[in-house]
């Protein structure tokens, strides 16, 4: 026989982790449309010179690409994509005349990665990512923001940080230190501070580039020294606080600098907008550190953090890509966009505590009462969900007990039952499963008005 079980870093998904994805999904999907986001869908399947152009992502990403061959097909010509923003800009590069500008998309999708899994990281996972294509404007910023701010507080997220930088502003200061040239490799470097420490970041940084000889750097790829990789390590660990202080901080040291000073306006302006918008400031903090590891972002770029559960990484990111398209187009379109980790998302909001533990997505089970005709449930059934109350009938005739530790195993709230002496009496009984506790002789004119006010005494009224 077969061994059943899945490929390392894959999974099965069973009910009780489905139904809670699922809704999860239905409230990203709601926050999305609200702001003006459309859906689109792109193959799981791309070209692979599509996700390993110029610039589609870092080093690291393109090493764990799945490449797929079909029987008889070209080597190499095919792979399963990396992430969403890659084919959104192949997809906008040939459909845009269509579209039009400002186009506003979402899509969620399984992307893959051959990475060595661990919690909450794993070779195929589901990312919800929302981008605004055709405007620079910081409104369009500041709304991708928001919509991160908006989704993770709509799905119930306590409290969490969303951190904000310009690429600009790191830009400017690597310019004045005449490393300009190795923005690439010192972003990447930066991208892994919190995970080898002050200490491996200067290591790296003053490291000669890749392809020098003799250990010496290249003359046109100068490594940093010691005292300029120094200065901007403090710069990233000052530059990490409320908004104020810190383009306060950004704007002595670089005010001066032309591409620094765009990325300082361009984060007071965002601030600025989603204040406008609500946003608490308490949840924004601005990191001048913040890089993140592909190398198409050129302008703001977040990451966000759950207070507490740091150890599972940022849950939300993105940025700005201004010149992704230009892989595939020679028009130009600049984008903004972000992606939420579903997967990652999900495994520390169980490990939490946060999620609600059920296997089923309705309420209510109605019995199926031995002796009784099967028409009475699938009668009761189907004014329940005529009402907006999901209900379920259990399909086999068989003792009352099981019946009813079937509806407390799989999550139900409460049940509907009627016995032969009910059915006679056109009555019910309705039963809180958690407690057993049952009301008895309830009209059957009364059933939807029963239920609804059974629910909400029980605070599952909106539960499922």
């Amino acid at each position: 026989m077969i061994d059943p079980r899945v490929a390392s870093g894959l999974r099965d998904l069973l009910p009780s982790a489905m139904i809670p994805r699922e809704r999860m999904l239905e409230t990203l999907r709601k926050t999305f449309s609200s702001f003006g986001f459309v859906p689109i869908e792109t193959p799981h399947i791309e070209r692979m010179e599509v996700l390993t152009g110029k610039g589609a992502g870092s080093d690291e990403v393109l090493r764990q690409i799945f490449a797929v061959t079909n029987t008889g097909g070209t080597p190499g010509e095919l792979a399963l994509r990396f992430d969403l923003t890659v084919p959104l800009a192949r997809f906008v590069a040939r459909h845009i005349d269509q579209l039009g500008t400002p186009f506003k998309r979402y899509a969620i999708g399984s992307v893959f990665r051959g990475e060595r899994p661990a919690k909450g990281r794993y070779r195929e996972f589901t990312q919800c990512d929302f981008d605004i294509v055709g405007s620079e404007s910081p409104v369009a910023d500041a709304e991708i923001a928001q919509v991160i701010h908006d989704a993770l507080a709509g799905i119930g997220v306590p409290d969490f940080s969303l951190h904000l930088n310009n690429r600009k502003i790191l830009d400017g200061l690597l310019d004045s230190f005449g490393v300009i040239d190795r923005k690439a490799a010192v972003l990447r470097a930066l991208d892994k501070l919190a995970k080898v420490g002050r200490d491996g970041v200067l290591k790296e940084l003053t490291a000669a580039p890749r392809g020098s000889e003799g250990g010496e750097p290249s003359p046109s790829l100068p490594a940093m020294t010691a005292d300029q990789a120094a200065t901007l390590l403090d710069f990233v660990e000052q530059g990490n606080g409320p908004g104020d202080a810190v383009l306060a901080m950004a704007e002595a040291r670089l005010g001066t600098h032309e591409a620094a000073k765009e990325g300082i306006a361009n984060l007071r302006a965002v601030l600025d907008l989603l204040d406008a918008a609500g946003v608490p400031t308490d949840r924004l903090v601005l990191d001048l550190g913040l890089a993140r590891g592909l190398d198409y972002y050129t302008g703001i770029v977040f990451e966000t953090t759950v207070t507490g559960w740091e150890r599972f990484g940022s849950i939300s990111s993105g940025g700005r890509y201004d010149d992704l398209a230009s892989l595939y187009i020679k028009r130009r379109l600049p984008g903004v966009g972000a992606s939420i980790g579903l997967d990652r998302l999900l495994a520390l909001m169980d490990e939490a505590g946060w999620l609600p533990g059920s296997s089923t997505t309705v309420p209510v089970l109605v019995a199926n009462f031995p002796g009784v005709s099967p028409t009475i449930p699938v009668r009761l059934a189907a004014r329940l969900r005529a009402a907006g109350v999901g209900a379920e009938v259990y399909p086999e005739p068989i003792p009352i007990g099981k019946q009813m530790g079937y509806g407390s195993t799989r999550g139900h709230a409460v049940a509907v039952i009627v016995g032969p002496d009910e059915e006679r009496s056109q009555v019910f009984n309705l039963r809180v499963l958690a407690t057993r506790q049952e009301d008895r002789g309830l009209s059957w004119t009364t059933l939807e008005d029963s239920v609804r006010s059974a629910l909400r005494a029980l605070g599952k009224a909106d539960s499922y």
